[in-house]
């Protein structure tokens, strides 16, 4: 069973943070580890960091691991309801 890692996303998480957010998650990825999301301390969130996570999930599935969002704040519901990812991000609104 392989490892599992939870991930605590920052209050404001948009393009300025897409790129180290992609580099930490891709090495989680590398090491085949399971990682859980915690979004619930998201305030503000854009596109390019929702990008970031549906490439994540994307490449998990691959691999034949989980990924998760856990505790998403309302203003990430919100965007991933209006980017029309929730189901893919499998989370509810």
């Amino acid at each position: 069973m392989a490892e599992s890692i939870t991930y605590q996303l920052e209050k404001i998480a948009d393009i300025s943070k897409a790129e180290v957010l992609h580099e930490k998650l891709e090495s989680y990825l590398n090491d085949g580890v399971n990682i859980a999301i915690d979004a619930s301390q998201v305030e503000r969130i854009d596109t390019s960091v929702i990008q970031v996570l549906l490439s994540l999930f994307s490449s998990m599935e691959k691999q034949h691991l989980q990924a998760a969002i856990h505790a998403p704040s309302e203003p990430f519901l919100k965007a991933a309801s209006m980017l029309g990812v929730s189901d893919f991000l499998r989370i509810k609104h």
